[in-house]
């Protein structure tokens, strides 16, 4: 299947990787021009459409997408056709050897082909709930109503979109800074840290700066400092992951007779387990919701409901960052139905997210090679590395590797998402899942703006103490 999607690959503009390696001046002047387009196809919104909610929330922040937009699929179709690609070859359900330098190129052909065809039945999808195939749906402008050619107008445009950013995503792998899923993420994440710092400045109703300048008295004052709590954890948090993401766990090893310490990061799995649980109980929540919203009466319809209430308190609580409803929620509301307190429900979240987690880690590391066993195996074949202290056991050197990779993928994903359901409880701004990618993104990438500034700007480093 991989080479068959990679020869359609042939009938696609193709983005040649450059002869001589780009300059660091070159590379930053192509991750502008990106960024610059990116941030242009945020704000066009599709012709044919109106009224849709365009606000970012956990879904369109993970996938740099905003709906409505031309980046309404933002970078999902890539997503999608990575992982299950991946998924499938690392599974051995698809016999296909990524140690081959050739067959390298051959499988991201087929990545892009394979995501081009995904977009394609999301567009679909998408134009079909937003505006219908007879153009009478909910979210068709006035102009266009009842216009069977505006499904197909939408289409396009959101597909177009799509591939846009496949491509982007190539150019910038090639010639900017760092991949374009990367580069996506961590600008659509500052991005939403940014406007909800102005939205929280300055909104005239909750905003801090317009309740100072108020004079309303002491009131005033708590609720301005109540309202500073987002701002001031999520500077915290972003501190506080910067830290435990630079941590590393040292494995102490015998190589060529000399005592060496193979240093592992302790977000082993970065924050693969992470976006897949919030991701997951984002899901659930949706479908409680809908599910509690069943009309009707009878038993069944009570399970439905019941049940529904159990997928609600596996998501997050809702807000808009006016924190004294947010708080008054939390200790004066009650999950429906069930009809326990919203704080439960808060812990309850923290847990899931943490334990999801902690689950979807170790099924990606085993079903990408990355557990313990599969490290060691890899270890094992280099007859020069032992166990310090030990002569050359094979076994104990399994044993070791095995209990050290497996512990810290479990800690490591409990640990990450337990950071993360707290750092939502506390209303983390561009929620804590986005903060994760986005230090991750930028660790990447800092080093390269240091040089920078080394050859282009040494008196920025030398005002900054570097």
């Amino acid at each position: 299947m991989i080479r068959e999607l990679a020869s359609f690959h042939k009938y696609l503009p193709a983005i040649e990787s450059p002869k001589v390696p780009p300059s660091l001046a070159d590379r930053f002047k192509y991750t502008f021009i990106i960024l610059l387009i990116y941030f242009l196809m945020y704000h066009t919104f599709v012709i044919g459409i109106k009224g849709i909610d365009a606000s970012t929330n956990l879904i369109s922040t993970l996938t740099a997408s905003r709906l409505g937009t031309l980046l309404t699929l933002g970078i999902t179709p890539m997503i999608i056709a990575s992982l299950l690609l991946q998924l499938l070859v690392k599974g051995e359900i698809f016999k296909f050897d990524l140690s081959d330098q050739k067959n390298i190129k051959i499988f991201q052909e087929a990545q892009v082909t394979f995501a081009i065809i995904i977009a394609m039945f999301q567009g679909f999808f998408s134009a079909a709930s937003m505006v219908g195939f007879d153009g009478l749906g909910p979210f068709v402008a006035d102009g266009f109503r009842g216009n069977q050619s505006v499904f197909l107008l939408v289409f396009i445009q959101i597909v177009l979109g799509a591939i846009i950013i496949i491509y982007l995503d190539q150019i910038s792998t090639k010639y900017g800074l760092t991949s374009g899923i990367s580069l996506f993420i961590a600008a659509g994440v500052s991005f939403s840290i940014l406007s909800l710092i102005g939205y929280l400045l300055l909104d005239d109703f909750i905003g801090i700066i317009p309740n100072i300048l108020s004079q309303a008295g002491i009131d005033r004052l708590q609720f301005v400092i109540i309202q500073m709590i987002p701002i001031i954890v999520t500077i915290l948090a972003i501190y506080i992951i910067s830290y435990v993401q630079s941590y590393k766990l040292p494995i102490p090893l015998n190589i060529g007779g000399q005592s060496r310490k193979i240093e592992i990061p302790f977000f082993y799995l970065t924050t693969i387990p992470v976006i897949f649980s919030s991701a997951l109980l984002f899901i659930f929540n949706q479908l409680g919701m809908a599910m509690m919203g069943v009309p009707g009466e009878g038993l069944l319809v009570d399970v439905v409901r019941y049940i529904g209430a159990i997928f609600y308190i596996l998501g997050p609580v809702f807000h808009n960052y006016n924190m004294s409803e947010y708080l008054a929620i939390l200790f004066t509301g009650k999950v429906p139905i069930l009809n326990i307190p919203e704080y439960i429900h808060l812990v309850i979240y923290i847990i899931a997210m943490a334990m999801f987690s902690m689950i979807f880690g170790v099924v990606w590391a085993e079903a990408t090679g990355q557990d313990g066993k599969s490290v060691a195996k890899i270890i094992m074949n280099n007859p020069n590395v032992s166990i310090e202290g030990y002569r050359r056991d094979p076994r104990m050197l399994e044993k070791m590797i095995t209990e050290y990779i497996d512990g810290l993928i479990k800690l490591s994903s409990f640990s990450i998402g337990l950071i993360a359901g707290i750092g939502d409880a506390v209303l983390v701004l561009g929620t804590s899942t986005g903060i994760l990618l986005m230090i991750s993104i930028y660790d990447k990438i800092i080093p390269q703006i240091r040089e920078f500034l080394k050859v282009y700007n040494p008196m920025i480093l030398k005002i900054l103490g570097e």
